[in-house]
């Protein structure tokens, strides 16, 4: 796996831009991004021994079209994280976990440390503070700015990592292909890799 903590600012920010990407509901550029392979790679050179992500390309080629492999996306995001009966498998923001709710305290929390760094969620987002992707998509944010990652790692460890277990066992659990167990538990590995390079380096920090 790559060394998260020792490469540069803009591949970081690349990785987690398209981390929250991944996260976000299936569109037209990601589902040709995955056809074309780039997705795939993309995951490899992050993971290379996820075993998973060779059955998911296996996956991605048996779709004649991107239309075909789109639809499919948008039907498993759908049914796994936005709407299914009885009642969602797997909700994609940390308050779930924590209270059984959907703006919780988890969010509130999110929703301060966002507004200390300025970052502010688009209007047009439906999706609580807390969701998985706009999660990513702040610390892609903050990547940019000078002298916060002991901050980026502790974000990662108490509001990401604090709640991937139930969540990836939830969507392993729910899911009817391969696509979300194989990204979800290769954002995983990289974020645990990040805390645990940073923990290694810094032995003794408190985090």
């Amino acid at each position: 796996m790559i060394n998260g903590e020792f490469m540069g600012q803009k591949e970081r920010e690349i990785i987690y831009k398209t981390f929250s990407k991944l996260c976000y509901y299936p569109d037209e550029e990601l589902a040709g991004l995955l056809k074309n392979g780039v997705i795939t790679e993309f995951l490899m050179s992050l993971d290379p021994e996820n075993k998973e992500i060779q059955k998911l390309e296996e996956w991605v080629d048996s779709f004649n079209s991107t239309e075909k492999l789109l639809e499919e996306l948008q039907v498993e995001y759908t049914s796994l994280f936005i709407t299914n009966f009885p009642s969602v498998p797997a909700p994609m923001f940390k308050s779930y976990y924590f209270e059984n709710e959907i703006l919780g305290e988890s969010t509130e929390k999110i929703m301060d440390i966002y507004e200390q760094y300025n970052f502010k969620v688009s209007d047009l987002m439906k999706e609580p503070a807390d969701h998985l992707a706009i999660l990513l998509e702040f610390i892609y944010r903050i990547i940019q700015i000078d002298n916060t990652y002991y901050f980026q790692i502790k974000f990662i460890k108490d509001e990401i990592l604090s709640w991937m277990t139930p969540f990836k066992e939830s969507v392993d659990s729910a899911s009817t292909n391969v696509f979300y167990p194989t990204t979800i538990e290769t954002i995983i590995n990289y974020l645990k890799n990040e805390v645990t390079q940073y923990e290694t380096k810094f032995a003794g920090a408190e985090l």
